[in-house]
C-alpha cells in the first residue's frame, strides 16, 4: 500500500510565517530613510551592492518586512549607505522596550549563559 502525504499552507505554513515575524528591529526604521530618500528597494539594493555588500532587492524586502535577521556588519553598511548612525537605525525607545521584548526575541542560550531578569 502506497501512502501519500500532502502538506497544506493552512496547517504548516502558519507556523512558520509566526515562528518568523519580526527578526529585526531596523527593517521598518530603513524603510523610512530609503523612502526619505525617494530610494525603491531595488536602488538600496544597488547602493548597497557598490558599497561592497552583497544584497537583493529581495533581500531588502524581507529586512524592511522584519522577516529576516541582519548581521552586525550589514547593520553598519546600511547606516553608511543611508548616510544615518547605526543607533538611528532602531526605533526610539528600544532600551525602555528590551525587557518586554525579551522573550519574543530569545535565543537559544550557549551554556553558562545566563537570560536577563525580567
Amino acid at each position: 500500500m502506497v501512502s501519500t502525504f500532502v502538506y497544506s499552507a493552512e496547517c504548516y505554513g502558519a507556523a512558520i510565517k509566526d515562528a518568523t515575524k519580526q527578526l529585526n528591529f531596523i527593517g521598518p526604521q530603513v524603510r523610512k530613510f530609503r523612502e526619505a530618500k525617494g530610494w525603491t528597494q531595488d536602488n538600496l539594493a544597488v547602493k548597497v551592492q557598490l558599497y561592497g555588500w552583497d544584497s537583493s532587492r529581495i533581500s531588502i524586502t524581507r529586512l524592511e518586512n522584519q522577516e529576516r535577521r541582519v548581521p552586525d556588519v550589514e547593520l553598519f553598511v546600511f547606516a553608511s549607505v543611508l548616510g544615518v548612525s547605526a543607533d538611528d537605525l532602531f526605533p526610539p525607545n528600544l532600551r525602555k522596550k528590551i525587557k518586554t521584548l525579551w522573550p519574543q526575541y530569545r535565543v537559544k542560550l550557549s551554556r553558562g549563559q545566563v537570560p536577563p531578569k525580567q
